[in-house]
């Protein structure tokens, strides 16, 4: 059988969860008065063009090494960011300074020791260590390969970091759970069984040792609704579609804190680089009531996507009464398990400062005007600022001492620029 959905279709945020979000848990809550700032106008602005999802590694020299997913490249611009050279690409060349040559490209660049960055190998299941020039200075193994997925996945995974005796801390693979058989069918197809969470680790590379941190909630798959057999028995798994939710949300901290944000009640759970775990309160958020409209909208825009799925070439299954057909239908939950809340962020939603702080792009808010409107997290899991970004302006990424990383977008392309917030 196609193996079921760990995302729904394509869309960055429509994803598939098995919880709903309970309207009793979710009551309005009068926002506090918390400061709303803006971007200082950009004091460096890139002329070579970027693409829209972005991870940025600012070194100490000035320069700014920028992984480019959409373009499969990376790039290393100068202090200016008028020049750059790509110095890691699919392509590759001869040459003391030409791009060192990637099978498949990795979403993210790792803060690791001095102005040394980790970009992940995936083809080798190693991470490239990259210099302060973006050369690969040497290869470095990982304690359980079969993780470099998750850490090089980036966004949907969170951005891994190190703690501060350099142990890398990443969301690690969850352990699935065996299908369910039938025993006295074994042709049909195992039935899958969802998991609800998977763990943040943190891995030693000199003891190549890694333990669990903490747990990370997870609210994707297709949830199973039934198994039939036809009179003629072809075999059908129906499989059910939630598009609103998604996993609660990890990052790690410059301070190698871990940071899972709950997209149940827009909470944060820690553990501090010493090891303790904590809990801060629900943090003001402007909830938006899903109508039934709503609802059918979000339906309809993906319902051809679901159609092409549910037409996909059955495959054969062999019987005792000879080889039948099996496949997967989708359908989408009934209105009254969507839940009556929008979710309050999408997938990667979630990016870590230089200066130990989260920020978090909301789905929703009252106060954004025509651009994004990031909140500011503290250690205390405060909303001590909101920060307020043009029209076609995103956040990309931090430099030390305040410094902010944007892409300005015009269309599916941008340019990067450099600035702080006034």
């Amino acid at each position: 059988m196609i193996a079921p959905l760990r995302r729904a279709f394509a869309s960055a945020w429509l994803v598939l969860p098995a919880v709903c979000v309970c309207s009793a848990q979710l009551a309005a809550q009068p926002a506090p008065q918390i400061p709303i700032r803006t971007l200082a106008p950009s004091t460096a602005v890139s002329k070579d063009s970027v693409g829209p999802v972005l991870a940025v590694r600012a070194l100490s020299n000035g320069t700014v090494l920028v992984n480019d997913l959409a373009s499969r490249r990376v790039l290393l611009f100068d202090a200016t960011l008028a020049q750059s050279k790509v110095v890691i690409d699919t392509i590759g060349g001869s040459g003391p300074d030409a791009p060192r040559k990637i099978q498949l490209p990795s979403a993210t660049l790792i803060r690791y020791l001095g102005d040394s960055t980790l970009y992940p190998d995936r083809a080798a299941q190693s991470l490239w260590v990259l210099d302060v020039n973006g050369k690969v200075a040497r290869v470095m193994s990982i304690p359980r390969p079969a993780d470099i997925g998750m850490i090089a996945q980036g966004g949907e995974s969170g951005i891994p970091g190190l703690d501060g005796k350099g142990r890398l801390v990443y969301h690690g693979q969850f352990a699935s759970r065996p299908p369910i058989r039938d025993p006295e069918r074994p042709w049909l197809p195992p039935i899958p069984v969802q998991i609800d969470s998977s763990p943040i680790v943190r891995a030693d590379f000199d003891t190549r040792k890694i333990d669990t941190l903490m747990l990370l909630k997870l609210n994707f798959g297709a949830p199973f609704k039934a198994l039939e057999v036809d009179n003629d028995g072809n075999v059908i798994m129906r499989m059910y579609v939630n598009l609103l939710g998604v996993d609660d949300q990890f990052a790690t901290l410059s301070d190698g804190t871990a940071a899972v944000l709950s997209v149940h009640d827009y909470h944060i759970e820690w553990t501090d680089p010493d090891g303790t775990r904590r809990s801060t309160p629900k943090m003001p958020f402007d909830w938006r009531t899903l109508t039934e409209a709503d609802k059918h909208r979000m339906m309809d825009s993906v319902r051809p996507e679901l159609d092409r799925r549910n037409n996909v070439r059955p495959i054969t299954i062999n019987t005792p009464n000879g080889p039948r057909t099996g496949r997967q239908q989708f359908e989408f939950l009934p209105l009254d398990k969507f839940g009556d809340f929008e979710q309050p962020i999408q997938t990667g939603a979630l990016m870590a400062d230089r200066d130990a702080r989260l920020w978090i792009l909301p789905r929703t808010s009252l106060s954004a005007k025509d651009g994004l409107l990031y909140d500011v997290i503290n250690r205390k899991g405060e909303i001590e600022q909101r920060v307020q970004f043009p029209k076609n302006v995103a956040l990309a990424g931090f430099g030390e001492k305040g410094v902010v990383y944007v892409v300005r977008l015009d269309g599916r392309r941008g340019v990067l620029e450099r600035t702080t917030v006034k």
